[in-house]
C-alpha cells in the first residue's frame, strides 16, 4: 500500500509539473517572448514538459508493482482491502495478480516449534516460539518442572479467520498457541501420579498430544509432534523414589529366593517319591518264582562260560522276597 501511494504522487505531481510547463511555453509564445529561461552560455531553452513526464513513468513502474505478489512454497498469504476487509486468500507458490490497493499478508504454514526449556528468554522467529519451563502439579499435588517442544503446522484454509481474529501471526503464536500449549500440559498432568510421571515419561507424552489435538481441533493448528524432554521433581522427590526403589529390589530379590527354595525343595520330594515309588514297584516285582527263575538262569549262564557254582547242603540261595 505504502508504494501505491507514492506511485499515485510521483505520477500526480509528474502530471501537475508536465502541465505548468505546457501552459507556461504558451503563454511565452503567445506573448511573443521566444524563451522562458536562458542558460548561461546564452542559449535559448524552454520549459522541458517531456523531461516532467519522468515522475509519471516512475510512478506508474510502482503502481504495475503493486498489481502482483509472489509467494513461496510453505506460505498462504491473506489478501486485505483497502478498507480493512478481506478479499480472500491464497495457498499455491508463484505470481499472484491483485488489486494495486489490496495489501499481501504472509502466513508461514511450514512445520513450527513450540519451546519451553528450563530458564530460556521468551522470543519469537517466523512463527517459532521459545520459553521457559512450564511448571506443573501432579495428581498428589507435588509440583514439577518440565521441558517440553511442539511442532505444529498452520492450516491454510484457517488463515482469513487467523487473521480477522488475531492480525498477525506473531499474535496468535504468541498470545493462544503458547498460551494454551502451558494450560494443556498442566491440566494433563494433573492426571497422572508422581510414580507414573518420573517412570513413564511417554504415556504423559501422548496424553498431552492428544489433548492438544483435540483442544485445536478446527481452530488452524495441527500439531505434528509432541516431546516431554525432561520431568524435573524436588531432590527430596527423587531421593524418596530412589529409597522406595532400592526397597523394591532387596523385597523383589528376597522373593526369588523364597521361590527358588521352594521350587528346590519341591524337586527333591518329587524326586524322592519318585525313587521310593521305584523301589516299592521293584519290591512288589520280586516274588519267589521270579528269583527262583532268576538263580537258575545265573546258574546257567555261569556254568556256559565255564564256572564252578558251589551251593552247600542246607543252603537257601533263592531270597524270599516276602519276608
Amino acid at each position: 500500500m505504502f508504494f501505491f501511494i507514492i506511485g499515485i504522487l510521483l505520477a500526480a505531481i509528474g502530471v501537475a509539473i508536465a502541465a505548468r510547463f505546457a501552459r507556461l511555453n504558451a503563454k511565452a509564445d503567445k506573448d511573443g517572448v521566444r524563451y522562458v529561461f536562458e542558460s548561461h552560455e546564452g542559449d535559448i531553452k524552454r520549459w522541458p514538459v517531456a523531461a516532467a513526464l519522468a515522475p509519471v513513468a516512475v510512478g506508474a513502474v510502482l503502481v504495475a508493482l503493486q498489481c502482483f505478489y509472489a509467494q513461496d512454497i510453505g506460505e498462504a498469504v491473506v489478501v486485505r482491502n483497502l478498507g480493512g476487509s478481506i478479499a480472500g486468500h491464497t495457498e499455491e507458490a508463484g505470481f499472484h495478480l491483485k488489486a494495486p490497493w489490496q495489501d499481501a499478508l504472509t502466513w508461514d504454514i511450514r512445520n513450527r516449534q513450540i519451546n519451553f526449556f528450563k530458564d530460556s528468554e521468551y522470543s519469537y522467529d517466523g512463527g517459532s516460539y521459545t520459553g521457559a519451563e512450564v511448571s506443573i502439579n501432579d495428581a498428589s499435588g507435588t509440583k514439577a518442572n518440565i521441558d517440553i517442544q511442539v511442532i505444529y503446522s498452520l492450516d491454510a484454509d484457517e488463515v482469513e479467520s487467523l487473521y480477522a481474529e488475531y492480525g498477525t501471526q506473531e499474535a496468535f503464536v504468541t498470545n493462544y498457541v503458547s498460551n494454551d500449549l502451558r494450560a494443556t500440559a498442566r491440566e494433563v498432568a494433573g492426571g497422572f501420579d508422581t510414580l507414573t510421571l518420573l517412570t513413564d515419561r511417554a504415556q504423559y507424552t501422548n496424553a498431552v498430544s492428544e489433548a492438544l489435538a483435540e483442544q485445536w481441533k478446527g481452530k488452524g493448528v495441527i500439531v505434528e509432534q509432541v516431546q516431554v524432554q525432561d520431568i524435573r521433581y524436588a531432590d527430596s522427590v527423587t531421593d524418596a523414589y530412589a529409597d522406595a526403589q532400592t526397597a523394591e529390589v532387596a523385597r523383589q530379590k528376597a522373593e526369588n529366593a523364597q521361590e527358588t527354595a521352594k521350587v528346590e525343595a519341591e524337586t527333591a520330594k518329587i524326586e524322592a517319591q519318585g525313587e521310593a515309588d521305584a523301589n516299592r514297584i521293584l519290591a512288589e516285582s520280586l516274588t519267589p518264582e521270579v528269583l527262583r527263575q532268576q538263580y537258575i538262569a545265573a546258574l546257567a549262564e555261569a556254568a556256559a562260560n565255564g564256572c564252578l557254582v558251589v551251593v552247600p547242603e542246607g543252603s537257601q540261595p533263592i531270597v524270599d522276597a516276602a519276608e
